[in-house]
């Protein structure tokens, strides 16, 4: 993965030593498309040996990079011979990664982009600011390394200069360019508060912003660092956070001085057009027929929304980068992973509480092939059992499985990813009445399922809703299961959709889940009860911190805990899952101030343990009772 272009057998195979010295010859790839053919490459491996064709190091880069897969897919022994003939068809194809919020140290930085390599990512964007801290070091200022311009998290964290050189070089000796990111003028409290600038309106602010970006431009070559991105979304606080549009164009012109093109949120706040610019698309706001210019796509493809297996769903059927499917303007997309929760200690938390490498996986493969049509109808929900359109999803998950069994052996941190399109589920309402079968996945989240006509399929006013499904085991035996009724979408999920169940409870709506009509007891909770709480900041009256914010995650999501253990018997187990839906305090920006417990419920035998999951073997699954002979 991603999967080739062409891949043509060939006969016999080769030993993997015989592979470790590789003829290279430059030169260009036939039906490569202008915009990628830097990044393409005919690899042919034969009985004497692996040959590249390629008319850059970048096209090399990604032959030795499927090369090293072909190897440890093969587990290190022969290898097959074949011709495999590829490119990508989107120029720039990303990951995001917020260690503003939550300090990362730069041996996880890396970690990040050696996967990202792996699967042809080729640009690291680096969310370094916010309004907790500047992470990045500055000699021109260094009152933003001050303990006045942190707020608690991670106090005193922050990467040296020399530091972020040394993992931007890293980088590009993996075929990846990075983009960091100073978020102006809102996100900036942290910068407001090193310089006790009150507001982004004050005396100073402007001149200082520009310098900092000047200052940023200095420490790599444009080749290394093309972009920089200067943020400008979500400016809730006028007051506070709005700048003049010539302290933007000031920015705006530092970055162009500074030979790099500049990119920034949309939407965002407008300003000038100084240099040239990329947006980067972040809303549903921005719809199809939209004109968006020059951009990056990033919209529906934030992690922290998505429950781990929720993540297939999107990386096959949705459409990425679905504007000026070719040219100039379309620049590519980048999946991002905000942590808005604190992850507490050790750091690398911050890539154990979201599916960070399963995504580089999953969009490695989605961006480096594209998609011709965008299917919405699936979006988090995977096709029905029975649809032909299944196919293509249990095939990429096949492939995701073979990448965590074999080529990512190595890795240090959780990779969250079962294989689920198998599995069958049946739903109905308290009264019986049947809403939908057949469904393939492990998260169930009803009010996302969607009818033959693509409308959903469930209102929020239909209240609780029964999820049943039949296992059939070969033999008794005991495993484990992720078993979850609590999809914590990081944007103060504890705080409002998800409080923390208390002692006895699985969730604070009372969901449940029993296996052959026994209740499977929750575990004991580390933090049981934990609500809104108190404020802890006033500095913006819509994302206002709360306690509950601050609590660090520890076993809140399904995939931070062990797996509950349960006993499977021989032959057929039922499983049923109770999915309450009550209306709960809202956050302040919503009119309403009440908003629905989003039905959610997950369910799925495992085997290994939550950071290096393994199928259970021989298990099948059924949305109906085996004795039945009508289960419409």
């Amino acid at each position: 993965m991603p999967v080739p272009k062409a891949v043509v057998a060939g006969e016999g195979r080769i030993a993997a030593e015989r592979l470790r010295n590789v003829t290279v010859v430059r030169g260009a790839v036939p039906e490569a498309p202008v915009a990628t053919a830097d990044e393409a490459y005919v690899l042919e491996v034969g009985e004497n040996g692996a040959k590249i064709t390629a008319p850059g190091p970048f096209g090399e880069m990604w032959a030795r990079v499927t090369l090293d897969q072909l190897v440890r897919l093969s587990g290190g022994g022969d290898v097959p011979c074949c011709r495999i003939t590829d490119w990508p068809r989107l120029k720039w194809r990303g990951f995001m990664l917020d260690s503003s919020r939550n300090y990362l140290p730069p041996r996880g930085v890396k970690d990040v982009i050696d996967v990202m390599s792996r699967y042809k990512l080729n640009l690291f964007h680096w969310h370094l600011t916010e309004n907790y801290a500047w992470r990045l070091e500055s000699k021109r200022f260094p009152q933003l390394q001050s303990d006045r311009a942190f707020l608690h998290r991670h106090k005193g964290k922050f990467y040296t200069q020399e530091e972020f050189k040394d993992i931007v070089d890293y980088a590009y000796s993996r075929g990846v360019r990075v983009m960091p990111e100073f978020d102006f003028p809102g996100h900036a409290f942290a910068f407001r508060r090193a310089f006790g600038f009150k507001t982004m309106s004050d005396p100073g602010v402007a001149e200082t912003a520009a310098a900092l970006f000047e200052e940023l431009c200095s420490l790599a070559s444009k080749e290394k660092m093309p972009f920089i991105h200067m943020g400008t979304d979500e400016v809730y606080n006028r007051e506070l956070e709005g700048a003049p549009k010539e302290t933007l164009e000031l920015m705006a012109k530092a970055i162009a001085d500074g030979g790099r093109t500049m990119v920034s949120w949309v939407p965002g706040e407008s300003y000038g057009s100084e240099g040239p610019r990329i947006n980067m698309l972040w809303t549903s706001k921005v719809s199809p027929d939209s004109n968006p210019g020059a951009y990056f796509d990033a919209i529906g493809m934030y992690i922290e929304d998505f429950d781990p297996f929720e993540l297939l769903s999107v990386a096959v059927y949705h459409k990425a980068a679905r504007w000026h499917d070719a040219g100039d303007l379309n620049q590519g997309a980048i999946f991002c992973a905000w942590h808005d929760g604190f992850v507490g200690l050790p750091y690398e938390n911050l890539l154990r509480n979201q599916p960070v490498f399963p995504s580089c996986v999953l969009f490695g493969n989605a961006y480096w092939n594209g998609r011709g049509t965008d299917l919405p109808q699936f979006r988090k929900c995977l096709p029905r059992g029975g649809d032909p359109l299944l196919a293509e999803a249990a095939e990429v998950e096949r492939r995701v499985v073979a990448q965590r069994d074999l080529a990512l052996r190595d890795l240090k941190h959780p990779f969250h990813f079962l294989r689920q399109t198998d599995m069958r589920w049946r739903l109905t309402q308290s009264d019986g009445t049947l809403i939908a079968k057949d469904i393939a996945q492990a998260t169930i989240s009803p009010g996302r399922l969607n009818g033959a006509d693509g409308k959903p399929l469930l209102s929020p006013s239909n209240g609780t809703v029964v999820a049943e499904t039949w296992i059939r085991s070969p033999r008794g035996q005991k495993v484990g299961a992720w078993v979850g009724f609590t999809n914590i979408s990081r944007d103060h999920g504890m705080v409002y959709t998800a409080p923390l169940p208390d002692v006895g409870e699985w969730n604070r709506f009372g969901a449940s889940v029993e296996l052959n009509g026994e209740r499977i007891a929750p575990p004991k909770w580390k933090r049981p009860g934990l609500k809104k709480g108190n404020p802890i900041a006033d500095w913006t009256p819509v994302w206002t911190l709360y306690e509950a914010d601050e609590e660090p995650f520890t076993d809140q999501e399904y995939f931070m805990r062990e797996p509950t253990p349960i006993t499977l018997r021989k032959g057929w187990n039922h499983v049923k899952l109770t999915l309450p839906n009550p209306v709960v305090e809202g956050p302040k920006r919503q009119e309403s101030g009440k908003i629905r417990h989003r039905w959610v419920g997950t369910f799925i035998p495992v085997a290994g343990t939550t950071d290096h999951p393994q199928e259970v073997p021989g298990l099948e699954y059924a949305s109906c009772p085996p004795s039945a002979a009508d289960c419409n």
